[in-house]
């Protein structure tokens, strides 16, 4: 026989524990050799106590079928090594990157939600320890200390490369004319490129038109009629024009921009005013896409409508086209997963692909090159998801190992990927996707096997795989799932089950359907038929098991929930376990194999040895259980608790507010944290301070008096009340300045200015036009003359409000016949949607239906007091709104409440009720 290859030696070292007659150093020697470094470097402190891989992984099955033996030797690499015929194989979790991990998403999470400079000097500060570590430690390495300190030097090194990755990319984002735009919330024209497909979202509450979402980057735009170069992410947020934009494509178009939240991807939310001017994107990005949108239309021709729209997401992760109902029903049944791209359909690909090669004759290190180069290649197809990349990465690090004869430690590989994809994006950290990819993985890797081993002693070995992977990913992602959906999946093991054999037939015949139908279509289509069969059975399975009884089971929400979920998931995984271990208790004497091993004994040898095992197994055990026990019912009380107190809306978004101070009005927008623009007081001092306390408001930028009735001045002097009041402007019938006014500002201290038509102003994100009453002199003057013969209530000064993309009106108290002079003066009302209407009067009967007529509003506002003695609002009002299609919210119904955004809809909620 002639001279085996390297590869050959390194799969009979790997197998057999030794050299396979090289004369190069055994590959065990090796690992022994790089274990010794890495010890050295990362110090040998052990993570996680005890054995992670189920007992009897190593058994002897010749003597019994619970003979163990357990070598005297080192175990190195996965191997317990010893001489021929006599080692046990056994997976080996290397878990020193489990911290380095931990360190690096910690270091993320925290660090896209610093201000910039703070995470800059957190890495600076964190690379000088790192340097101070890396000097000492040498000397210290034979002291007390010394292994403590190695074992710091690679989480400070993660800590230092995430939070300088992270640090430099928030101080670009606020940064120069972009991020001035942004804090200005400005309205721009700008040039972006989409970094992600358009995809549907919730239509429009109001109008019912479909909206879209697209994640892109700003590359320059112009505002106050100067251009600027930027490098912004964004979310834009469009009509179905935007429907058909892809990764790639260049667009121009316009918009009002806004700051995103802290921790989001997108540096800011661009809501778009006009369709877009595209420009299709070439190259590799072009045909990535032509094979997308072309895998997605041939598969219209299978016929069935739910395998057309799952067999796209399935191969491609292309969801758009399966139908709602469908995706729901795989929601309700855990079967989301199935629809994304995942780990499998990457180790499906590399492995077809290296094979392929290998079948053609190239090198084991091209073939892998060119099954990394296609990997790549997949990902942009199917779009660079956070799982994707998570699966990619790892595979391509998986390969690497293998081919450098390192082997593959799945544990640490997560662990490595993790990381890497972790400083290259920090905002991965707070992604669901990545966080339940993660989970899903770490949950085959730990938890499968010990699974497999506990259901295996009862169940058929092919049963209790298929069993076991399902149920380790569930149980692994179940907390992060209550976060999202705080319902149990009552089939959801079941369905994964059935639905299991049909996913890789799917997933290689669709994957060879999709590459064919660009060059091939007619050798495509047999592919694409299949394909479709078991898309088929999968959504078959998912409709089945959805419309079975108590399909999903109410569970607690938030945090508490994840927490007495995760206890949950702990007591299954332990009973699943601690059966296994009862139904396949007993054994025999395990027999000496070599000199390298030893005769071990099971307990039923040693009755003593058996009963004091038995009795500290069971005391474990129930401590365990209780301690699980106790910590699920302290999260269930915890929750309830938190359902009981409600939750404080004030403290997050919102874009403007009703106050009920009973008959009056007094509305607020936000301009900022802490300050708002203050439209009316209404009539009762300590409501409008109450409610201006639950707005968490502390600063009013602007108080605008519209008219001089009390009912909408007379509760002002609470506005200063612990506040600063920044300007006061008024309309009034009176030629002067009336008295309550001019008291109104000594109280504030500020100067009063009088409103007339085309005044304006902006604070913070929020712009106002001047609308009525109109004046013959210069506004903003306090000695303006209003026009001769308008009541009070028709010299109320009406604005238009611009912010967060939402236009809104408010009226005083304009009765009808000024109402139409108002509008036949202001073109813009003409030009732009009026999404909110503050109904004029408390919605009287003199307030009339020429607004909600001539704007069709999809909200009306009506600010006016429980049981008042007025009538108000009117029953021709409030037909007048209903014939308009608009909304009403009202004071006197819902208390104070707020106007805030949810996926681009605008929602009202109640201020005590929280959202």
């Amino acid at each position: 026989m002639g001279r085996k290859s390297r590869w050959e030696r390194y799969t009979a070292a790997a197998v057999a524990g030794r050299a396979a007659g090289t004369r190069r150093p055994p590959v065990a020697e090796k690992a022994q050799q790089a274990d010794r470094r890495y010890s050295a470097f990362f110090g040998r402190a052990r993570f996680l106590p005890g054995r992670l891989w189920p007992a009897g992984a190593g058994r002897n099955t010749s003597a019994g079928p619970d003979a163990r033996t357990v070598p005297a030797t080192r175990r190195v690499s996965g191997t317990r090594t010893g001489p021929a015929g006599g080692t046990g194989i056994r997976p080996h979790h290397e878990l020193r990157l489990v911290p380095v991990a931990v360190c690096a998403w910690a270091t993320a999470a925290a660090a896209v939600r610093l201000p910039g400079p703070v995470t800059l000097l957190a890495a600076a500060a964190g690379g000088a320890l790192l340097l101070l570590l890396l000097v000492v430690s040498p000397w210290k390495r034979q002291s007390r200390y010394g292994r403590s300190l190695a074992a710091a030097l690679a989480p400070l090194a993660v800590l230092a490369l995430v939070a300088s990755s992270a640090g430099s990319a928030v101080v670009s984002r606020h940064s120069g004319p972009a991020g001035a735009a942004v804090t200005s919330r400005a309205s721009i024209t700008g040039e972006l490129v989409a970094r992600s497909d358009a995809r549907p979202a919730a239509a429009d509450r109001f109008s019912g038109k479909p909206r879209y979402l697209l994640e892109a980057e700003l590359n320059s735009f112009t505002w106050a009629g100067e251009r600027s170069p930027a490098n912004l992410p964004v979310l834009v947020i469009g009509g179905e024009a935007y429907a058909g934009i892809h990764l790639g494509d260049r667009f121009s178009t316009a918009g009002t921009l806004s700051a995103s939240a802290p921790g989001d991807r997108s540096a800011a939310v661009l809501r778009v005013s006009r369709p877009p001017a595209v420009q299709s994107a070439g190259g590799l990005l072009a045909l990535a896409t032509d094979l997308r949108t072309g895998f997605a239309s041939r598969a219209e021709a299978i016929g069935n409508r739910d395998a057309a729209g799952l067999l796209p997401g399935m191969v491609l992760g292309d969801r758009s086209a399966a139908p709602e109902d469908l995706t729901k029903a795989m929601q309700d049944t855990g079967l989301t997963h199935l629809t994304a791209v995942s780990g499998a359909n990457c180790s499906y690909l590399l492995a077809f692909v290296f094979l392929v090669a290998r079948l053609f004759r190239a090198p084991r290190a091209a073939a892998a090159v060119v099954a990394v180069v296609v990997l790549a290649g997949f990902v942009l197809v199917v779009r660079p998801d956070a799982s994707v990349l998570r699966a990619a990465v790892m595979g391509s690090i998986g390969t690497a190992a293998v081919l450098t004869g390192r082997g593959k430690v799945p544990a640490a590989l997560l662990c490595l990927c993790a990381v890497i994809l972790l400083v290259a994006d920090p905002w991965l950290s707070g992604s669901y996707a990545f966080i339940l990819s993660v989970s899903a993985t770490a949950g085959l890797i730990f938890l499968g096997p010990r699974l497999t081993a506990g259901l295996g002693r009862f169940l058929p070995q092919p049963l209790a795989v298929l069993t076991a992977v399902p149920l380790a990913a569930q149980v692994a992602c179940s907390p992060v799932l209550i976060l999202l959906q705080p319902n149990l999946p009552a089939y959801s093991l079941p369905a994964n089950i059935a639905a299991a054999p049909a996913v890789p037939f799917v997933t290689i015949a669709g994957m060879a359907a999709a590459v064919l139908g660009q060059v091939a279509p007619a050798l495509a289509l047999p592919l694409m038929l299949s394909a479709g069969v078991g898309a088929g059975w999968v959504a078959g399975v998912a409709r089945f098991f959805a419309g079975a009884p108590g399909a999903l089971l109410p569970w607690l929400p938030g945090p508490a929930g994840a927490a007495a979920m995760a206890a949950a998931a702990a007591l299954l995984t332990l009973g699943v376990m601690r059966l296994g271990r009862v139904k396949g208790s007993g054994g025999a004497t395990a027999p000496t194999h070599g000199q390298g091993h030893r005769q071990i004994h099971s307990p039923r040898t040693h009755p003593a040895a058996r009963r004091s095992g038995r009795v500290r197994g069971s005391r474990t055990v129930v401590r365990l259980v209780a301690v699980l026990a106790g910590a699920a019912l302290a999260a269930v009380l915890a929750a309830a608790a938190l359902r009981l107190v409600p939750q404080d809306a004030a403290g997050r978004a919102w874009i403007a507010a009703a106050c009920d101070v009973g008959q009056g009005d007094a509305l607020a927008v936000r301009t900022g944290p802490e300050s708002a623009v203050m439209i009316d007081a209404g009539p009762d001092p300590p409501a409008l301070d109450a409610c201006l306390d639950r707005l968490r408001i502390r600063t009013i930028d602007l108080l605008v008096i519209t008219h001089a009735h009390s009912d909408h001045y007379a509760g002002a002097a609470a506005a200063g009340d612990g506040r600063m009041v920044e300007s006061l402007a008024f309309s009034s019938a009176e030629p002067g300045l009336p008295a309550e006014i001019s008291e109104l500002a000594r109280g504030l201290g500020v100067q009063p200015q009088r409103l007339a038509k085309g005044g304006h102003g902006q604070h913070g994100g929020v712009r106002w036009d001047v609308l009525w009453p109109p004046a013959k002199a210069s506004p903003g003057a306090t000695g303006n003359r209003p026009p001769a013969g308008l009541t009070e209530n028709d010299a109320s000064a009406v604005l238009l409000v611009r912010t967060e993309g939402i236009n809104l009106l408010f009226t005083g108290d304009l009765e009808e016949d000024a109402a139409r002079q108002m509008l036949r003066s202001s073109p813009e009302l003409r030009s732009e949607t009026v999404h909110v209407l503050k109904v004029a009067h408390h919605g009287a009967r003199n307030s009339g239906g020429v607004l909600p007529a001539e704007l069709r509003p999809p909200l009306a506002l009506i600010s006016v007091g429980k049981e008042n003695t007025y009538g108000h609002p009117a029953p021709e009002t409030l037909k007048n709104l209903e014939q308009a299609g608009s909304r009403i919210a009202r004071t006197d119904q819902l208390g104070s409440f707020v106007l805030h955004l949810k996926d681009g809809s605008l929602l009202v909620s109640g201020l005590d009720a929280g959202f």
